[in-house]
């Protein structure tokens, strides 16, 4: 008895500092996390805001309007504070949706990938916007669920099949971080989807924190880029929301 009673506490404690471990190396992974910049906050004082409610949890930001026309999830990129996409977020919410601005444990969505299926809506059509590792946690998500209607991926590529979602990818022409190779192999993955490519942009201009490691130098302001995704997304869904 008092054998196994040792041996079940140094399993534990084994258990424990395995814990720990993970925490601290994830804590110092993700210390150098982009944060929004302080002209997105600028530019989004300029914005007609008087109808959106914005209301916050642990894991999201929620921006809701009067009769959305549809509910969308967004799905921040890899050590990306969530922060980086309140301009998009306020903009599609202007023009009449409802906003789900996700958060994430250590600003990695791939550490709990299901998580944001709690805000699937059973009243209104879905859509799910991700950015880089975003987009591929929001793939698995269209790729389990027939409840998404359209999956819009920013610099990102579904490594699973996608059967009853609509497509939208909207690339960048400096982006020099999304993996083009693996981008191209994964369009077999789709039943249907658009794609445009931004000129000018980069891979961190589909968020608003400036500068990221390895990528390629914008010839657009990151204001420019957010507006022509906004324009591609907006026009995208105005077609095809039934």
């Amino acid at each position: 008895m008092k054998r196994t009673l040792k041996i079940l506490k140094w399993i534990l404690i084994s258990l424990i500092s395995i814990v720990l471990l993970m925490v601290i190396g994830l804590t110092f992974y993700t210390l150098d996390a982009s944060k929004p910049l302080d002209e997105m906050y600028e530019t989004i004082e300029t914005l007609d805001r008087t109808d959106i409610i914005l209301t916050e949890d642990f894991d999201t930001y929620k921006l809701s309007v009067s009769n959305p026309i549809a509910n969308i999830i967004i799905i921040p990129g890899g050590k990306v504070y969530t922060e980086s996409y309140f301009y998009l977020a306020y903009q599609l919410a202007c023009y009449g949706y409802q906003v789900y601005l996700t958060k994430a444990l250590f600003h990695l969505a791939i550490l709990n990938p299901f998580g944001p299926s709690k805000y699937i809506s059973n009243d209104l059509p879905n859509i799910i916007i991700g950015h880089s590792l975003g987009g591929t946690v929001g793939s698995m998500i269209a790729g389990s669920s027939n409840q998404i209607d359209h999956l819009i991926l920013l610099a990102s590529y579904a490594s699973n099949k996608i059967n009853d979602s609509d497509v939208l990818l909207i690339t960048a022409e400096h982006d020099l971080v999304l993996n083009q190779t693996n981008f191209n192999q994964s369009l077999s993955n789709y039943n249907t989807y658009v794609h445009t490519n931004i000129a000018g942009g980069n891979h961190a201009g589909f968020g608003w924190y400036g500068v990221q490691q390895g990528d390629g130098i914008n010839s657009i302001t990151i204001k420019e880029q957010q507006d022509l995704t906004l324009d591609i997304i907006i026009n995208y869904l105005t077609e095809n929301l039934s």
